[in-house]
């Protein structure tokens, strides 16, 4: 969350009224995305980020010497999946969506006159798509 608080500044009162109104919703949309994406791909991608010291050469006081750093990394993991949970995870995932949207849009439409609708998470899913 503080990437998204450090970026709000750079968006418009709008974009930023925008932003608040359907944080809920697109949570909801991103945790669906990335179950679909799962099962697309047939298993999880599961992501930890390790840390270690490394060594190298630095100068205090003009003497040369070797420091410490910390150096972290992303590992990325195929890790199984159960497709039926999955599945039953989107569903639920999918009816919620379907119950928050029209709040969603509703607080969305108070953010005052926006440019004409583009694609994206709020966006209604015709069945079958």
């Amino acid at each position: 969350m503080p990437a998204i608080l450090g970026l709000a500044g750079c968006l418009s009162p709008q974009a930023q009224c925008f932003a608040a109104a359907s944080a809920g919703y697109r949570a909801l949309w991103r945790a669906a995305q990335e179950i679909e994406a799962d099962l697309a791909r047939g298993y999880a991608l599961h992501r930890t980020e390790t840390r270690a010291l490394a060594p190298i050469t630095c100068h205090e006081d003009g003497v040369r010497r070797t420091c410490l750093v910390e150096q972290r990394r992303v590992v990325v993991q195929r890790r199984p999946i159960d497709r039926e949970d999955a599945r039953a995870r989107l569903a639920a995932l999918r009816a919620e969506m379907d119950r928050r949207r029209p709040e969603a849009m509703a607080a969305a439409a108070l953010c005052g006159d926006r440019a004409a609708p583009r694609p994206g998470p709020l966006a209604p899913t015709l069945p079958g798509s």
